[in-house]
């Protein structure tokens, strides 16, 4: 039986499954599906790669014991998939039981013989994210370079889906974090007892971690009225004295660390299962003043049924600390120690925020580009991105989200991880604001609108498609002429309601320029009130116009901070720059 051949109308089926697709084991299962189909086999597995631990791991499968499959890994250069993990070049075995490459413990352990396979790496953006197999061809043919081909299209399509799905976990755990941040620092203000301290500390950390159980115990507290512990889903033996003798009788061992994990397999996970306080794993964070034990933060069980990660001990330990403080705070004056945690939580943010910005390469094929980001405040609203299209091309964004500190903050995350997600969908700039305008309306809850411009570069037609919401005019360097164009385009920044976007194509040639920026920039006052204007920023980059990008952007900022001298910024500043070779 012949393989399929990938049509057209199979391509376009495939892609559009990708661009509806949200989640990403049924966007995988698809692909499996579609491995077997087209290649007309009994199987096909996709095995994710581990970076920490070096190895492949079954993630997800089709035609094979998934069960018997879902717990083991596979070692690099150990069998094909190893083999391939190691050398990133595709193998093709024919007659899997006379191969001595063959990892034959997989087939002994689930119970499946492996006649032949065909085995490609996953690879996006430089990045190995696993290796993806066919097993067994159904009518016994050989596999063949033909089927190499389309088994590394396929690849391809998995290593985007799993590349972006990651980018945007990690986006949306970040913003839930600000999120739970923000949370508690604006409940404090309204609180008046630590009863409903105790409640919404409860309540916040069980819904952002999404756990089954969780409690809070304090220790040595003078003050009359205060509460000591608090907990939810924990049986009445989770505050037995023996109980909390054997979770705490080490503490000292691990209260530095940060936290401790107990594993349900282990001697003392053994004993604390068998009293039905978690089934798979609990974790234990101090709660700490000036280093001092003040009490302990206990969850179990994440809803999922997945173990606690680094960035569950991260957001968990943050969440420890804040507790700590605030709860220490019921002590003293609210209104004062309001402020202080407020304080906090922006320096928190500031950090997290400067983190979440992608990191920009110098050059990417044919174009150099040159980025900066500067908040008035501790914690600002602009934001840059750039998604990666194909060799030859990309889309780069600039915009700014009205408003300043938390709020915007918040609801920059939010309009970030939209914006990226569409834009990757759809070729049409148009189309993805359009689209990214729905979402941020349906989802953000705010008050506030943000303004963008969506530029998207394609290096073998030499154009540029661009389109507006509602962001000042950008400029484009035209060398031919030597002079300076503007980028504008129809439409109302996004958050407010639907609205149309124009959408247009220019073309560019090699020595252009664009030059990308928020109005933190043509709007910097100085002490006279006078602002830096669109002409000043025009002719400091005519004046560096052969320049590499990053020296353009450091003469823009210099005379900038040259014009306003001593007065404070009073708006976030924000460069993309783009030299077009």
């Amino acid at each position: 039986m012949p393989t399929k051949q990938l049509t057209l109308n199979l391509i376009s089926d495939i892609t559009s499954r990708i661009n509806s697709t949200e989640d990403l084991e049924s966007l995988l299962s698809e692909i499996m599906g579609i491995t077997r189909d087209v290649l007309q086999t009994e199987g096909s597995s996709l095995l994710l790669y581990d970076k920490e631990k070096d190895v492949l791991v079954f993630n997800t499968t089709s035609g094979l014991k998934e069960e018997s499959l879902a717990d083991l890994t596979v070692p690099r250069g150990k069998g094909i998939a190893g083999m391939v993990l190691e050398t990133l070049k595709p193998e093709i075995v024919n007659d899997a039981a006379n191969d001595p490459r063959i990892f034959k413990d997989i087939d002994q352990t689930v119970g499946y013989v492996t006649r032949n396979l065909i085995c490609v790496p996953m690879i996006a953006q430089d990045e190995v994210q696993g290796v993806l197999e066919a097993v067994n061809s159904v009518d016994g043919r050989e596999f063949n370079q033909s089927d190499i081909k389309i088994l590394r299209y396929l690849s391809n399509l998995a290593a985007i889906a799993v590349r972006n799905r990651i980018l945007i976990d990690r986006l949306n755990m970040r913003a839930n974090e600000l999120n739970c941040l923000y949370q508690i620092s604006q409940a404090l203000s309204n609180i008046q007892n630590s009863e409903e301290f105790m409640d919404l500390a409860v309540k916040t950390i069980s819904d952002v971690l999404q756990v089954d159980r969780i409690a809070l115990k304090f220790e040595k507290i003078d003050q009359k009225g205060l509460p000591r512990s608090k907990s939810k889903g924990f049986s009445d033996q989770f505050h037995d004295e023996d109980v909390q003798t054997l979770l705490f009788a080490d503490k000292a061992d691990w209260m530095y660390k940060g936290y401790k994990i107990i594993p349900a397999d282990s001697p003392q996970g053994l004993i604390l299962t068998q009293k039905s306080l978690f089934q798979h794993s609990l974790m234990l964070l101090p709660i700490l003043k000036n280093k001092q034990w003040l009490g302990a933060l206990t969850v179990s069980d994440k809803t999922s049924r997945t173990r606690f990660d680094e960035m569950d001990i991260k957001i968990l330990r943050t969440l420890s600390n804040q507790v700590g403080e605030a709860y220490t705070a019921l002590q003293v004056k609210i209104q004062s120690e309001r402020l202080k945690n407020i304080d906090r939580d922006m320096q928190v943010a500031a950090m997290i925020q400067k983190h979440s910005l992608p990191v920009i390469p110098k050059q990417y094929s044919l174009l150099e580009f040159d980025t900066y980001y500067q908040a008035s405040r501790e914690i600002g609203g602009d934001f840059y991105d750039m998604v990666i299209h194909g060799k030859d091309e990309v889309s780069v964004i600039i915009a700014d989200v009205s408003g300043k500190g938390t709020p915007a903050a918040l609801f920059m995350e939010l309009s970030k991880t939209v914006l990226q997600q569409e834009v990757a969908k759809t070729p049409s700039t148009r189309e993805a604001l359009m689209r990214a305008n729905e979402i941020i309306q349906d989802k953000s809850g705010f008050l506030m609108f943000v303004t963008a411009m969506l530029v998207r570069i394609n290096m073998t037609r030499k154009d540029i498609t661009f389109s507006s919401a509602g962001h000042n005019m950008q400029l484009i360097y035209r060398k031919k002429a030597h002079k300076i164009q503007h980028l504008s385009g129809k439409g109302q920044p996004m958050g407010i309601s639907k609205c149309e976007f124009a959408e247009h194509v220019v073309s560019y040639e090699p020595g252009d320029l664009i030059v990308l920026y928020t109005d933190g920039v043509t709007e910097a006052m100085n002490s006279k009130e006078e602002l830096f204007s669109e002409e000043r920023l025009e002719s400091v980059v005519l004046s560096h116009i052969n320049d590499p990008p990053e020296i353009i952007r450091q003469a823009i900022l210099q005379k900038v901070s040259e014009f306003i001298g001593d007065a404070e910024p009073h708006d976030d500043i924000s460069l993309f720059i783009i030299r077009l070779n």
